[in-house]
């Protein structure tokens, strides 16, 4: 009896631990399933979702090597995506986004519906590559589809925080002709909401090495449409970063100085379809070179620029207030008559026809250009001996300058020429206009004569060995003509050796002699024409010439003192002269000798024709 009863009893634990035994077997297959799922089917999956989602949103073949996940302990529950290798591909220039590494803390129900919602995104030596076409599009412009996105098949994308670590940004600009990359490197940024479903923009900031400086920054950006509006302050960067860019603005070289700046920088729809840039900065240590050659054109210590606007659309380039502290400048008149003052213009563009330059040139405005100590090193090498002087201490404003020329140029300052000479400059002249405008007085006190020697050896034929001069110039300039009154003031002049008497057949020592006052001042008035677009024409013999046969007629009120002083030197040259019989009719006082008559007639004949200047070359 006892068996029997214990023996369904048996049976019955049996298939209860047969029953056990499967449901565990069961339970441990769907666990091996979902490791399985875990670690190969869902990566798998998440990958191919997002190559897709990615590939989508940017037009693009994205790949991405290898995917693999880490549960997250989150409310509501989340994973922990790792992305290696992922590229998102340029245009047969290197990928256009690249990272070794990116971590994505991902909402797990997200994984399955049209929306990623991505809590954190961390990119790990992210490398990207922003390329601006020769119509000015570029190409991060296409990483968002925008209204496509929002529609039911399509995958979006939402992303609350962004975290950039050591990353590299390049940006090459392919509407300059050779294209112009600038680099930034060790990129620490972070970002916040961005959303493929919205066009609204996403906040940013972070800062950059640049090049030997910082650059940092905060602002936002989007995507669709594209825009861009961010606050950026480089600080000790080097000037020749931006020398392709300074190139575009003026045929001078960059050759050294520091910029540091607080900018506001706007693109896209932000910039209303162009690129603006606006705020202020200084430059120091600013050194640029001639166009051609490896010589200083111009340096300055400290240059401070306050109110900066520039618009590409227009183009359009205003700053409100320059201030230069401690400038050098080098100005030169080259063989050939052009000056080497082009230099600030802008380069021709020979990829473009004039009459496209002409309709779309940059346009220039500068409110106020204050000079503080400044400098300026002046030379002719037009001459067979180069003329060079010096003007220092450089103190005044120019206001209201405009290659539009809406303004009238307004000049004043003051300074010292060489050894201290006092200077003043003040009047109204733009330099930037395409016409040549203006009104300028000039007035230099006693600079030394023999600064002037190369002019007086060129067209005098003379050495100078003392003297002091004090000029008073008035130049007007008008459709392209220089007209000009000089007034000179000359002390104690003396002339040294002949060094070319085929130069002129003027009597230089004897002018001299006639036109000194009793304390040796020689007083001209110049006045002057001179057509701009070739000033070879002008002989300046000739203008120096009648200015001393004027200043020999001014005398003619008492003339016979002046030069009989001078003829008194000069008696055994005059007894040469073939007139031996009018000297001693002369000399013998009778007022009614018929050849002293005679004399005196043609003598006064001689006068009203041709004035002392003839008398007085004969004279020599």
């Amino acid at each position: 009896m006892e068996e029997s009863h214990f023996a369904p009893e048996q049976g019955r634990r049996r298939r209860v631990r047969i029953v056990w035994l499967s449901l565990a077997l069961v339970v441990g297959l769907v666990a091996l399933l979902l490791v399985l799922a875990w670690q190969w089917a869902l990566p798998r999956y998440v990958e191919s979702r997002l190559t897709e989602t990615f590939s989508q949103l940017t037009e693009r073949e994205v790949t991405i090597e290898s995917v693999s996940f880490d549960a997250l302990d989150l409310d509501p529950p989340g994973v922990q995506v790792r992305l290696n290798e992922a590229r998102i591909p340029g245009e047969g220039d290197g990928p256009m986004f690249g990272s070794d590494v990116i971590v994505a803390e991902v909402r797990l129900a997200s994984l399955w519906s049209s929306l990623w919602h991505i809590d954190r995104l961390r990119l790990a030596s992210p490398r990207l590559h922003m390329v601006q076409d020769a119509e000015g599009a570029l190409n991060l412009a296409q990483l968002s589809v925008g209204d496509e996105a929002s529609e039911g098949d399509a995958t979006s994308v939402r992303i609350d925080r962004i975290d950039i670590e050591d990353g590299r940004l390049d940006w090459t600009n392919r509407r300059l002709e050779p294209p112009v990359t600038l680099t930034l490197n060790a990129l620490q940024a972070e970002a916040h909401g961005y959303d493929s479903r919205s066009d609204e923009p996403f906040t940013l900031q972070g800062e950059a090495d640049w090049n030997g400086g910082t650059l940092s920054g905060e602002g936002e950006m989007g995507f669709s449409p594209w825009t861009v509006d961010v606050e950026l302050a480089p600080r000790d960067l080097p000037l020749t970063t931006l020398s392709d860019y300074i190139d575009t603005l003026m045929r001078a070289r960059t050759h050294a100085g520091q910029l540091a700046a607080d900018l506001r920088v706007q693109s896209g729809a932000a910039g209303e379809g162009a690129t603006r840039v606006s705020g202020q900065g200084t430059l120091t240590g600013l050194d640029m070179l001639a166009p051609e050659v490896d010589r200083s054109l111009a340096t300055a210590e400290r240059i401070d620029i306050e109110g900066f606007d520039f618009d590409s659309g227009q183009p359009r380039l205003d700053i409100e207030r320059v201030g230069l502290q401690s400038a050098w400048m080098d100005v030169r008149i080259e063989e050939d008559l052009s000056t080497n003052l082009t230099a600030w213009l802008p380069p021709q563009d020979d990829s473009q026809d004039q009459q496209t330059q002409d309709e779309n040139p940059l346009q220039y405005r500068i409110g106020t250009l204050a000079i503080e100590q400044g400098a300026v090193a002046f030379s002719d090498h037009h001459l067979p001996q180069p003329f060079e002087i010096d003007f220092s201490a450089l103190q005044g404003e120019w206001r209201q300058l405009s290659s539009a020329q809406e303004g009238d140029g307004q000049l004043a300052l003051v300074g010292e020429v060489s050894e201290g000479s006092p200077m003043r400059i003040e009047g109204m002249f733009d330099p930037l206009g395409d016409r040549l405008q203006g009104n300028l007085r000039l007035e230099f006190e006693r600079l030394a004569m023999t600064h002037f020697a190369p002019y007086v050896r060129e067209f005098a034929g003379y050495t100078v060995e003392q003297g002091e001069a004090t000029l008073s110039l008035d130049y007007r300039l008008e459709q392209g003509q220089l007209n000009a009154d000089n007034h000179l003031i000359l002390r104690q002049v003396e002339l040294g050796e002949e060094v070319d008497a085929s130069v002129t057949d003027l009597p230089l020592r004897t002018l001299v002699g006639v036109l000194k006052s009793d304390d040796g001042v020689i007083e001209l008035d110049i006045p002057m024409q001179l057509p701009l677009d070739d000033p070879s024409e002008v002989d300046f013999g000739s203008i120096i010439g009648q200015a001393i046969r004027q200043a020999l007629e001014s005398l003619v009120s008492s003339p016979l003192e002046t030069l009989s002083e001078v003829v008194e030197g000069e008696g055994e040259n005059d007894s040469d002269d073939g007139n031996e019989g009018d000297s001693e009719s002369a000399e013998s006082g009778d007022p009614n000798s018929a050849d002293a008559q005679s004399s005196a007639s043609d003598e006064a004949e001689s006068s009203e024709e041709t004035g002392l200047y003839e008398r007085a070359r004969t004279r020599q």
